[in-house]
């Protein structure tokens, strides 16, 4: 089995979160990685003497930024290409390790500037590559040392790196009225965690790591004793950003556990042959895993609430106290929908 961090004081810290991480639902399959014998990966050398020799810290938060790459010649492509690294030393969080931008192995077909705001420009006469990338992480890092994170895995393979002492926010906090498996996204976590504080719409990778070192450390102090995390923003694919979602918002019903079979007007068809209520939009699925939800509006918060009323099935209160109900479906099973609002 992967090693736990339990080297130092200082690693040991970190390793009730880490086995936190590695039980969550989706973790064997985020962090599958290729045998350690693949070419043009690496794996971390084994804690030892000379880690004290080197002063290696016991954990450290990482963020990168991706683009798009296409090889010129099988026109493969690369979508999780590395384009810069952000590191920030864990045990002093001022200190900021590295932070740098990466040329790409293959020429960008994507630099996807909106969200991590970097351009061609900005790439043109960069020298700093992946294999210097992971050579610095060879010097920096043992096969015991925490590597904090939201959804590190991302940030893992853009490197080529194996590893598997990772404490990722994405997997330690949970997604309030949500399936099983369903991972907070990093703006919802800081916004719900650190007293409302806002993220800016384009990364910043800096930011990124410090923020979600902040989300570990508080549920750390805590001993993983933390509430769920509501969804305050959610992604909005017409303008590539984020979105707020309004929790107290009447006249919608959020219908989750989808089916991926599910199309959006199989949902308006359940609301019209169960409730006679037609909805005024359903709004597009957002599938993660093998289920899928979406928010259902309608005219008003007296047609939502009487559509609701007039489904049938076992209602039930969700984690945030908010009222849902399970309605079966004709081939087994069954799909859950949630009141926006507690208590009504």
């Amino acid at each position: 089995p992967p090693p736990l961090p339990t080297a130092t004081p200082q690693h040991r810290l970190w390793t009730k979160a880490v086995i936190s991480t590695r039980s969550h639902p989706n973790h064997s399959n985020s962090y599958s990685f290729p045998p350690s014998t693949t070419p043009g990966w690496i794996s971390p050398r084994p804690h030892g003497p000379w880690c004290a020799s080197t002063s290696i810290p016991a954990a450290i938060a990482i963020d990168c930024e991706m683009c798009e790459t296409r090889d010129p010649l099988t026109q493969t492509l690369n979508p999780k290409a590395l384009c810069r690294l952000s590191i920030v030393n864990a045990d002093r969080p001022s200190e900021i390790l590295i932070d740098t931008l990466v040329k790409p192995e293959w020429p960008v077909s994507n630099h996807r500037t909106w969200v991590n705001g970097i351009g061609s420009q900005d790439l043109e006469h960069v020298q700093f590559t992946l294999q210097h990338a992971q050579q610095f992480m060879m010097a920096l890092c043992s096969d015991q040392t925490v590597i904090v994170g939201h959804a590190v895995h991302n940030d893992l393979k853009a490197l080529r790196m194996i590893h598997h002492c990772v404490v990722d926010t994405a997997m330690l906090f949970a997604h309030a009225g949500e399936e099983e498996g369903s991972t907070p996204s990093l703006k919802n976590v800081a916004y719900g965690v650190l007293k409302g504080r806002e993220m800016p719409e384009v990364h910043d990778s800096v930011n990124d790591a410090r923020v979600s070192l902040e989300c570990a450390l508080f549920w750390r102090e805590r001993d993983g004793v933390v509430e769920p995390v509501e969804k305050v923003f959610s992604r909005n694919a017409g303008s590539r950003g984020y979105k707020s979602v309004d929790p107290n918002e009447t006249a919608t019903l959020l219908v989750h556990r989808l089916p991926r079979t599910t199309e959006v007007a199989h949902i308006e068809e359940m609301f019209l042959a169960f409730t006679f209520v037609k909805p005024k939009l359903v709004k597009e699925i957002a599938f993660s895993g093998t289920h899928g939800k979406c928010y259902v509006e309608f005219a008003s918060a007296d047609h939502a609430n009487l559509a609701y009323d007039t489904l049938l099935g076992e209602e039930r209160e969700d984690k945030t106290g908010k009222k849902q109900k399970r309605v079966g479906l004709k081939g087994g099973g069954y799909v859950c929908v949630r009141k926006m609002r507690k208590g009504k």
